[in-house]
C-alpha cells in the first residue's frame, strides 16, 4: 500500500539535475519554477543573454545559487550547441531530467507574417521549422540522453503541441492577423515520432515522453506570437475548448513534473495533451 509520504517521495526531484532549453520563452520560465520548487537543480538554456541572465538572477534569489546556472546558446549554430551541451554535462557530472522546450516562434519560422501563410510559407520558413522544431532537441537527446543511458537512469520531455495531433480551425483567425503557420504543427508533428523512436533505443535506462500544450496563448510578453487580450482568437477558443476556456502555463506545471519525476516511471513513449479538451471534439 503506498503511503502519502511514499506519494510525495514519487513526485520529487530533490537530488536531481534539470537541463531546461528555451527557459526564457513564455512557457520555459514557468517550467524553471516548477522544476524548483519540486527540489531540482536547473540549467537554464536560452538565447537571449540579457533575459537569461535577469531570469537565473531571479530564482538564484529565491531558491539560491547552488540550484541554478545558466547557459546562452543559438542554438542554430549546431557546432557550438554541441560544444556547450557537452561542457554543462562535464560541469554537472551528471543529468538526470532534459526538458526540450525551445522553438523559435518568429517571423523566421512563419509566425504572424503575412508570408508566413500556408500559400506564401517558404522553404526557408519550413527549414526553421523543422530546424527549431525537431532538431533543436536532437542535440541535447544526444548528449545528455545517452549519457543517461550509460548511467542507468533518466527522463526527457519534449515539449509539443495539440496542433501536432489536430490541425488548426480555420474560422478562429478570421479577421485577425493571427494564425499558425503550417510548419509548425509539421515539426512537431515530427518531435512526437522522434519521443517514440528515442523511447524506443535509450529504453530501458532512459523515458522519454511528450507534453502537448493546448490553446496557452501568450499575453504576457512581446514576441512574434504574441496575442493581444482583447483579440477575438481568445474568445473563439474559449467558445470551442469543453472547459470553456484557454489555458495558462501554470496547467502545464503538474504534468511536466509527473513525467520528469519517477510518478511516471513506468510510461514511455507517450504524449500528454493538456488543453482543456479542445482536441476531443
Amino acid at each position: 500500500m503506498v503511503g502519502k509520504n511514499s506519494t510525495k517521495k514519487l513526485f520529487s526531484l530533490s537530488g536531481k539535475t534539470a537541463v531546461l532549453t528555451g527557459a526564457t520563452g513564455y512557457i520555459g520560465a514557468y517550467f524553471a519554477h516548477a522544476l524548483l520548487d519540486s527540489g531540482a537543480r536547473v540549467v537554464l538554456v536560452g538565447k537571449n543573454e540579457r533575459k537569461l541572465k535577469s531570469l537565473a538572477g531571479k530564482l538564484s534569489k529565491r531558491y539560491g545559487d547552488h540550484r541554478v546556472t545558466a547557459a546562452c546558446i543559438d542554438l542554430y549554430d549546431n557546432q557550438a550547441t554541441r560544444i556547450v551541451m557537452e561542457q554543462i554535462l562535464r560541469r554537472e557530472k551528471k543529468i538526470d531530467i532534459l526538458v526540450n522546450n525551445a522553438f523559435d516562434f518568429s517571423k523566421k519560422t512563419g509566425f504572424n507574417d503575412e508570408n508566413g501563410h500556408l500559400v506564401h510559407a517558404t522553404h526557408d520558413q519550413f527549414l526553421a521549422s523543422f530546424e527549431s522544431g525537431v532538431y533543436w532537441a536532437v542535440q541535447p537527446t544526444q548528449v545528455f540522453g545517452f549519457a543517461m543511458k550509460k548511467r542507468g537512469a533518466g527522463s526527457i520531455v519534449n515539449i509539443s503541441t495539440m496542433y501536432a495531433v489536430v490541425a488548426p480551425a480555420q474560422d478562429l483567425y478570421e479577421g485577425t492577423t493571427v494564425f499558425n503557420p503550417p510548419g509548425y504543427s509539421m515539426a512537431k508533428a515530427g518531435l512526437l515520432q522522434f519521443t517514440k523512436y528515442c523511447a524506443s533505443f535509450l529504453a530501458p535506462e532512459v523515458r522519454v515522453n511528450a507534453l502537448s500544450p493546448g490553446a496557452i496563448p501568450n499575453t504576457e510578453t512581446i514576441t512574434a506570437n504574441a496575442i493581444d487580450k482583447g483579440n477575438p482568437v481568445l474568445d473563439r477558443l474559449a467558445k470551442k475548448t469543453p472547459l470553456h476556456r484557454v489555458g495558462h502555463p501554470t496547467d502545464l506545471l503538474g504534468a511536466l513534473v509527473f513525467l520528469a519525476s519517477d510518478a511516471s516511471h513506468f510510461m514511455t513513449g507517450q504524449n500528454i495533451v493538456v488543453d482543456g479538451g479542445l482536441t476531443i471534439i
